[in-house]
């Protein structure tokens, strides 16, 4: 009795030491049956650090130097680890799950099996759902894919029993090979898989069990190949389209093309390649792009592989003197992206008027976008050029070549038929970044030389420019209204503002210089006179006298060899009068005398040759606009 007492005491000594030092791993101290769980102790995994010991080996056993603990039957065991300290735990061990009934020897691929174990309450899942999915609570278990997969069966305290199901199925393969034939001709089909050919359409073309197809008639037939397997047949299709023989397409495109230019050839059949028959006259990239070398035709040929030898498509190009004005738009500032328009502009002598007879959009990608203009035959005429993409502010400005704002101080570039005018390039003038407190506004209205007119100029562009040193600064357009307005101008710098209209000859607006004090102007107006094709300033300080005044004017028109400058009630010391052609050239510029409150001046006109001309006379406070024909 004294020694069942102590060896009582002892055990309960231990279970208390357990609980207050339980130092060994896992902390959940619990196993399963027939299932091996590797133990250490707080010092680190156990084989080397100690020797492990089970007070019950009929429930579990351990590996005295692995750690290994291997369930055996349903109960508990003391376990101890013996190294620099002594750690003891108590561990359970659990049942395990009855083992799993109903899964046979395989199934296929779409069908299911049922699974069942005798202990109830526990949780099913698929070691691969791609294999083989499983309902949790049901154990029904359907193949997806042809393979083997675990299946588990897992109780709340963790014990699992599983079983490995196999799913089987046909395997799927696929065809390779050409996808179409000539009648006549055979193409040959493979797989993956040894199977069964068949042709569903064998009177457009037949397949022999090798997977030798023969065209037979033009159409589509549908190629099939059929795999047996356990679970059934499995059937893999390819169109093969059987023809009469092959085409090269039709060759479209421009067939003209200057010398020094280009021009894309397409065809609608794809695959094929290109070539020149006259490569002195004309060659062809890859890709149809035909570029002229010499005058002369050449015959450009595409050519496709056929059923039975290649087969061609081809078209003429002529190459022709090149008949062309092209050059580059410069961007010297901040790189530009984006559209551009380029005007091709010519003189209309019938008319007396210039007009834009063509135009373009070229694309810069940064520094500079090319344009060219052919076939305008011999004549005058002038490019221009502006970023599409802005209409007013500062930024790059509508610029004629080679790098004017105005069409009066354009270059000319005068083109004889037959030749290639290159290198006519706009470097685009850029509008000046200002900052400042100062702001300038006007309206511009239209008329017929009678005085102030109320029908707004719409469109009309306006140039805000720094009147010292001729540099732009802003521009902008008039808005519905006839109305335009600058902002952000510098104080203490004349400014000069220039309405730019091409055909017409434009007066500026006397020069305004804002102050701290003074820092807005909003009264710079100007009119469009629509006779005379001037535009001039209305202000306070400059009187726009029209044709029929009786301070200034001029006889007779039309005048043969002397102009007649004629003044009444001028008080001026001198006047400046300028005679300029209809594109704006400066053809005669001379002083008169005007000491005399009333007077006539004489201007010889004689060499001036016969057709339109603008007179500007700039007297004192009087600013006066005709136009003059010569005989």
């Amino acid at each position: 009795m004294k020694k069942l007492l102590t060896l009582a005491f002892a055990l309960i000594g231990m279970l208390s030491a357990t609980k207050s030092s339980a130092v060994i791993y896992p902390t959940s101290h619990t196993a399963c049956v027939g299932a091996a769980t590797t133990l250490f102790d707080s010092s680190g995994p156990g084989p080397s650090a100690g020797t492990w010991s089970s007070s019950n080996l009929a429930v579990a056993t351990i590996g005295s130097s692995t750690g290994i603990l291997t369930g055996l039957t349903p109960g508990t065991t003391i376990i101890t680890f013996t190294g620099s300290t002594t750690s003891t735990a108590v561990f359970t061990i659990n049942p395990a799950p009855a083992a799993i009934t109903g899964a046979g020897s395989s199934f296929c691929v779409g069908s299911s099996i049922t699974l069942a174990s005798a202990t109830s309450g526990g949780t099913w899942y698929s070691g691969s759902s791609y294999v083989a999915t499983v309902g949790a609570s049901t154990g029904v278990c359907t193949g997806a894919h042809a393979g083997t997969t675990t299946i588990y069966y897992t109780l709340a305290t963790g014990c699992s029993a599983s079983v490995v199901v196999t799913v089987t199925g046909t395997v799927p393969d696929s065809i390779s090979g050409p996808s179409s034939v000539c009648v006549g001709g055979t193409i040959t089909l493979s797989s993956t898989t040894s199977g069964t050919w068949t042709s569903a359409a064998p009177s457009i073309a037949t397949v022999s069990s090798a997977g030798v197809v023969t065209g037979v008639s033009t159409g589509v037939a549908l190629i099939s190949h059929t795999v047996s397997g356990p679970c059934g047949p499995y059937t893999t299709t390819r169109s093969i389209t059987v023809t009469s023989g092959g085409s090269a397409g039709t060759i479209s495109g421009t067939t003209s093309v200057a010398v020094g230019f280009t021009t894309s050839l397409y065809s609608t059949v794809s695959g094929g390649t290109w070539s020149s028959g006259s490569t002195g006259v004309a060659t062809v990239s890859t890709s149809g792009v035909v570029t002229g070398v010499a005058t002369g035709t050449a015959v450009i040929t595409y050519t496709v592989a056929g059923c039975v030898g290649p087969v061609y498509a081809t078209t003429t190009v002529t190459v022709t003197t090149a008949d062309c004005i092209s050059g580059d738009v410069l961007f010297t500032g901040t790189p530009l992206y984006g559209p551009v328009k380029v005007w091709l502009i010519k003189y209309n002598p019938t008319a007396h008027m210039l007009t834009a007879c063509d135009s373009t959009y070229v694309y810069a990608s940064g520094a500079s976008a090319h344009y060219s203009f052919c076939g305008m035959g011999t004549d005058s005429f002038r490019v221009k050029a502006a970023d599409d993409s802005m209409v007013a502010g500062t930024g790059y400005i509508p610029t004629y070549h080679n790098a004017s704002a105005y069409w009066g101080t354009a270059t000319v570039i005068y083109h004889t038929a037959g030749t290639h005018d290159i290198n006519k390039n706009i470097t685009m003038g850029y509008g000046t970044t200002t900052s400042g407190p100062g702001f300038i506004a006007g309206d511009v209205t239209t008329g017929a030389n009678k005085g102030t007119a109320g029908i707004p100029a719409v469109g009309l562009l306006i140039y805000c420019v720094n009147n010292s040193t001729g540099a732009i600064l802003q521009r902008t357009i008039t808005d519905a209204s006839g109305h335009y307005s600058f902002s952000n101008l510098p104080t203490g710098t004349p400014i000069k503002i220039y309405p730019e209209l091409i055909n017409y000859a434009t007066t500026p607006y006397p020069a305004i210089t804002l102050t701290s004090s003074a820092a807005s102007m909003t009264a710079a107006s100007f009119i469009q006179h629509t006779l005379s094709l001037t535009i001039t300033p209305v202000t306070s300080a400059v009187g726009t006298v029209s044709a029929n005044s009786t301070a200034i004017s001029v006889y007779p028109n039309p005048a043969e060899n002397v102009l007649n400058v004629k003044w009444n009630n001028v008080t001026t010391g001198t006047a400046s009068v300028v005679i300029t052609d209809i594109t704006g050239r400066q053809v005669i510029s001379r002083s008169v005398d005007m000491t005399q409150t009333t007077g006539i001046a004489s201007v010889d006109v004689t060499n001036l040759s016969r057709g339109t001309y603008i007179v500007s006379i700039s007297a004192n406070d009087n600013n006066y606009n005709t136009v003059l024909e010569k005989k």
